[in-house]
């Protein structure tokens, strides 16, 4: 019996993924955010109908318990579905992850009975039902369909870390003393800022809040007209620390050009207004939530490089880890990561990944028929 090795960020921007079968290899996988529910009229006419023939995480929907989700990109474009960001992630983690297991099956034909180790990132504050998400996942794995096929696998492994746990356990700095030793782990997504506080090698505290870059992106729109979330994302962190007067004019293309220059004029001045309030709440947020005696402070996540130089100040008591290894290893493996600038954004669910390979050897629920040769190259790996 093949078996399939998967951890998974539910993130607000994008949905992440690693995994690898056997042999051992890892593999990227990404699918937008959107979860929305859809007649299933509509997705038999959506079958039906479509020409061509896309990947399956970019054709993505399930059925389960008498519910049909479209997920992804098909949320997206076709039925034009919102992030849901006031939604816990909880909420949305189970159909994310029936989604991408599903798409891994289709690009592999994975069969069903497939036994899955599975680990997946939850906010701090959304930790403590780690217990119930594994029972629906469990439930829900061994029965549903995906684009309209049965499917039905076996969850042997779960692993559930809180936000930053992934960065913390691949991403300290080579000769730390877990055990003698206090840090925090700021992570500082789309939607989410996340503390985690170890002391001495036990988590001691941690929080979650909205306070992620979403928080921003949704100040300038409120402060401009005709611009969606989406493309404003993408132009604000095109644009870099100093607002490129190039990458925010994409937004005001559509605009006649008689009222071009003023239109981008007002976005970037916009942006520049929105960052200095964004920044002031986050960092007195964390001012209160990161103790000044930490050892040691480990961040990640795209927000935090977005005001790299900031965080530096802000946290410039103690030793600054910005996970280079952990990014260079990364984006060593999987270029295209690195190309599409997704390198600081994938730290914590790669992570994850190599937690949860490890926790799999140690408990000798590793790859099902496999022989020591490639249980050794197994470990070899994830050291």
């Amino acid at each position: 019996m093949s078996l399939l090795r998967l951890v998974v960020d539910p993130g607000g921007s994008l949905l992440k993924g690693f995994y690898t079968l056997d042999p051992f290899k890892p593999e990227l996988i990404l699918i937008e955010p959107e979860v929305v529910t859809v007649p299933r009229e509509s997705l038999e006419n959506y079958e039906r109908t479509k020409m061509g023939e896309s990947n399956p995480e970019n054709s993505a929907w399930i059925e389960y318990q008498n519910k049909c989700q479209a997920v992804g990109f098909l949320a997206r474009k076709r039925f034009n579905a919102d992030l849901q960001l006031q939604k816990r992630k909880f909420e949305l983690a189970l159909p994310k992850v029936l989604a991408m297991v599903g798409a891994i099956a289709d690009k592999h034909e994975l069969k069903n009975g497939t036994a899955i180790h599975l680990g997946i990132l939850l906010p701090w504050g959304e930790y403590q039902d780690r217990v119930l998400f594994q029972e629906l996942v469990t439930t829900a794995l061994s029965q549903y369909k995906f684009k309209g096929c049965e499917k039905s696998f076996s969850l042997e492994l779960f692993l559930c870390l809180p936000e930053g746990g992934g960065i913390f356990s691949r991403g300290m700095t080579p000769g730390s003393d877990l055990k003698e030793k206090s840090f925090a782990v700021v992570m500082l997504g789309y939607r989410d800022a996340s503390i985690l506080l170890i002391d001495r090698g036990e988590m001691s505290k941690g929080k979650t809040d909205p306070l992620g870059f979403s928080k921003m992106v949704e100040s300038v729109k409120r402060q401009t007209s005709g611009l969606n979330l989406e493309e404003l994302t993408s132009a604000i962190c095109k644009s870099g620390k100093n607002g490129s007067y190039k990458a925010i004019g994409e937004l005001a293309l559509k605009v006649d050009p008689v009222y071009r220059q003023h239109e981008t004029s007002r976005i970037r001045h916009a942006v520049a207004t929105c960052k200095e309030e964004y920044w002031m709440m986050l960092s007195n947020w964390l001012k209160l939530q990161v103790p000044r005696d930490v050892d040691e402070v480990i961040i990640s996540g795209g927000t935090a490089h977005y005001f790299q130089s900031q965080l530096n100040n802000l946290f410039s008591f103690s030793n600054v880890n910005w996970c280079e290894i952990l990014e260079t290893q990364l984006m060593n493996n999987f270029p295209q990561a690195a190309s599409k600038s997704l390198n600081y954004r994938l730290t914590d669910v790669y992570g994850l990944f190599f937690f949860l390979c490890a926790k799999g050897i140690r408990q000798n629920s590793d790859v099902v028929g496999a022989d020591g040769e490639q249980r050794e190259k197994v470990r070899s790996e994830v050291k």
